[in-house]
């Protein structure tokens, strides 16, 4: 299993590649997601 910072890096990989192709809508799910585990993290600690 991935630990929280390595998805967290993932996501916000992804979030720029969306970004480069003008592809907003997956950004968007992207970002969501990305916000969904900081906040985990962030409860977490």
């Amino acid at each position: 299993m991935k630990s929280v910072n390595e998805e967290i890096a993932m996501l916000r990989y992804q979030i720029q590649r969306y970004q480069a192709v003008k592809n907003g809508a997956k950004c968007q799910e992207l970002n969501a997601k990305l916000r969904v585990l900081t906040q985990k993290q962030e409860t977490a600690i």
